[in-house]
């Protein structure tokens, strides 16, 4: 793991975990972070990086992050979202923790209405959704305006809400659940973060892992109705050549449903990071240094290799490769 640079903020209320596995073209959420109606000094920006790129894509928007981070994974293995969002949340400062879109629009207001919403209702874990546009002229990124983003090729605006917002039959396929999920810093260590579990490798993953135990540990859902995130197309939006773990034939994860339906709080495997702040004091939960060794267990550079050409061309899937190997490590 490699430290690009670490955040000199203090007493910030909500850290923005942001993620990059070599893949983002553009950080413009960075730009409209510039504009946002609460000071600056009120929340922090953590990019963590999968792999070993420095991302050329930051470079504009660099004196907006506050810490940066390489995990240096071999670039043979698969990414795992949910050990970026752990090392999200340890590297953390704020009362609130936000997992988001780093390609994404907002308003002026996003970061004011995230932080009143927590003053309204401190237990609760919160959602944001996301209007999309499939127009390709905007690709690469050139700055639309936000009516042009919600016009001609806006696939689920509604009279200006999303279709997800307002549809009351299967709101869990058709509000984005990866667009940017909030939640207290101390609730996310008390369910023990993200859950690094194989099933959550590759594509089928996302934060609410964390927003199903969060809801069997006593925190309300609220799904914000007001403010938006506002993405437009660029390729590969829906994951290419990757490993894709057990899900409903929509891209949710069963294993997170399994959780919510269960009632468990706990993941299925745990960062030893995560089980360490459970039992430490508040106070120092704030200081990550002493944790940083232990944050990436040195056996997922073999668990999570993709698998060799002969593999692939057996009758094992990667995916099955992939597993077989994470359970002999695991049983």
């Amino acid at each position: 793991m490699k430290i690009i640079k670490k955040s000199i903020r203090k007493n910030v209320r909500l850290s923005m975990v942001l993620l990059d596995w070599s893949v983002r073209e553009s950080f413009h959420l960075l730009h409209y972070l510039r504009k946002q109606t609460i000071p600056r000094d009120q929340f922090e920006v953590i990019i963590i990086e999968y792999y070993d790129r420095v991302s050329e894509a930051l470079k504009p928007f660099e004196d907006q992050v506050d810490t940066w981070v390489l995990l240096e994974m071999p670039k043979e293995c698969y990414y795992h979202k949910h050990l970026m969002y752990n090392v999200g949340i340890v590297l953390s400062q704020g009362e609130i923790v936000m997992i988001g879109d780093s390609d994404a629009m907002v308003k002026e207001t996003f970061v004011e209405t995230i932080l009143h919403s927590f003053q309204q209702n401190q237990k609760i874990v919160y959602h944001v959704d996301q209007f999309r546009n499939i127009r390709r002229d905007f690709y690469p990124f050139n700055y639309p305006s936000f009516d042009e983003v919600l016009g001609e090729g806006c696939i689920n605006n509604m009279g200006g809400k999303t279709i997800g917002i307002l549809d009351q039959d299967d709101p869990m396929h058709s509000r984005n659940y990866g667009a940017c999920m909030c939640a207290k810093r101390e609730d996310l260590i008390a369910v023990g973060g993200a859950d690094e579990h194989i099933d959550y490798l590759g594509h089928v993953c996302g934060p609410y892992d964390m927003t199903f135990r969060l809801m069997n540990y006593g925190r309300r859902l609220i799904w914000e109705t007001n403010e938006y995130m506002h993405h437009t197309w660029h390729p590969g939006s829906d994951g290419v050549d990757n490993y894709v773990g057990p899900h409903d034939g929509k891209n949710m994860s069963t294993t997170a449903f399994q959780a919510l339906l269960s009632g468990r709080t706990k993941p299925l495997v745990m960062n030893p990071t995560l089980r360490t702040l459970q039992k430490s004091d508040p106070v120092e939960r704030q200081d990550s240094d002493p944790l940083l060794a232990e944050l990436i267990n040195p056996d997922y550079v073999r668990l999570f290799q993709k698998p060799s050409q002969d593999a692939t061309d057996s009758n094992t899937s990667s995916q099955d490769a992939v597993y077989a190997s994470y359970k002999e490590r695991n049983n």
